[in-house]
């Protein structure tokens, strides 16, 4: 009789073990799923938000009206609009195009240390650069990693070679690097994770958001660049990246040798050799969201153009006025 209690009591413990692992799975994945179902709303919370910023800060350049004041909560620091929420904030920045890596511009060093910016792998990285320029030559001889028409499957049966990539031509927009052989959503786009550690939500900025095809320069506007553009250039790194960003806030750089001479830690620095210090007008406004909680983020960016018209004030004498007007473009999603 003891023996069969022993046994029973046996199957008894067996069976609340099993139930408890059972739960502790169940557990686990439901907290997955919420935690999966919070960023991804977090997401889309960021996206409203910065998409709100955006378009107040173009609202006030077409009415020439300054949004941050004295009564106003947005802030205006280091040449950055802050806009706070209750979940998080927003910074808008204003962008010419020339604070961006030109992909019909930039040299296979600075696509390079474009690519290892954002984590992609040595080989990776040298069939992407050795692509690129492939893509934008006019040859069809590849080079040691990259590819010609003949690597590209979506070429086969098709005679008319104006209707196959590459290009073998200057790329015509940004989302043409999509087609790049080796290019992939993540690396283009970015990508989001959960550190393991913090549980704290995180983003790798993509590609996308830190080139161009408009500026017509193989160099970067050290006034303009952003901080993860900067950091795309080779031998840069943060403290001197953020540095750059508070003292050109203050008195924008004119020449390599006023970098050199404010900045120290620029000097020996590989950058050098990227950077122009231009004065080009803004026609792009860039917001970027971060929610608090998760530390999910989004950028828009608002696409517009800059026109210019004379205002006659008086015919005799003549006496006229320039007027510059803003026109809305597009919206570019991130």
């Amino acid at each position: 009789m003891s023996r069969q209690r022993g046994m029973a009591l046996i199957t008894v413990l067996w069976i609340i073990m099993i139930l408890s692992l059972v739960s502790f799975t169940l557990a686990s994945a439901v907290r997955g799923e919420m935690v999966s179902a919070n960023d991804s709303f977090d997401s889309e919370r960021a996206f409203f938000m910065a998409k709100g910023a955006a378009e107040t800060v173009y609202y006030g350049m077409v009415h020439k009206t300054e949004i941050a004041g004295d009564d106003s909560p947005i802030v205006k620091e280091n040449g950055e609009y802050l806009f706070p929420f209750e979940y998080g904030d927003v910074r808008v920045r204003l962008d010419t195009g020339a604070g961006r890596i030109d992909l019909n511009g930039a040299s296979d060093v600075l696509l390079a240390s474009l690519f290892d910016s954002v984590g992609v792998n040595q080989e990776t990285k040298n069939r992407l650069v050795d692509s690129i320029l492939d893509w934008r030559d006019a040859d069809d001889i590849p080079h040691l990693y990259g590819a010609e028409v003949d690597d590209y499957p979506e070429n086969r049966g098709i005679t008319d070679r104006r209707l196959t990539v590459p290009r073998n031509g200057p790329f015509a927009t940004v989302d043409e690097l999509l087609k790049v052989k080796n290019m992939t959503p993540e690396i283009f786009y970015g990508s989001f994770f959960v550190d393991p550690v913090t549980r704290t939500y995180r983003r790798v900025v993509g590609i996308s958001e830190l080139v161009t095809v408009s500026s017509g320069s193989s160099r970067v506007d050290v006034n303009e660049a952003p901080l993860e553009v900067l950091m795309a250039l080779p031998q840069m790194d943060l403290a001197v990246s953020n540095e750059i960003i508070e003292l050109r806030a203050k008195k924008r750089f004119s020449s390599s040798e006023d970098l050199l001479s404010r900045v120290l830690g620029m000097n020996g620095r590989a950058a050098m050799d990227f950077f122009e210090y231009g004065s080009v007008a803004p026609t792009t406004i860039v917001a970027r969201a971060t929610i608090r909680r998760s530390g999910a983020t989004r950028t828009v960016r608002l696409l517009f153009t800059r026109t210019q018209r004379l205002h006659f004030l008086s015919l005799t004498p003549l006496i006229y006025q320039r007027i510059e007007d803003l026109q809305f473009g597009r919206w570019q999603y991130q």
